[in-house]
């Protein structure tokens, strides 16, 4: 699943991100694109790490990607 948040100021797309990531089961993978750092920042802090792997690439000058999968619980 593909979430755009592009020009979407903090806390709008935490918030998206919140609400999808509860839904995501084990193995399915969300990404989510923004272009302020902030945002990332933020994103990155909900991340429980022991349910959610992610992954920040910054594919251009200020826009970057964030992957975040659920990971399988024992």
């Amino acid at each position: 699943m593909k979430l755009n948040c592009m020009g979407e100021i903090c806390p709008v797309p935490t918030l998206k991100v919140q609400s999808i990531i509860k839904n995501l089961k084990p193995g399915e993978v969300i990404e989510v694109i923004v272009d302020h750092s902030c945002a990332v920042g933020n994103i990155i802090e909900l991340m429980d790490e022991k349910l959610y792997r992610h992954v920040v690439t910054e594919v251009a000058n200020g826009i970057w990607e964030i992957k975040i999968d659920v990971l399988e619980l024992p």
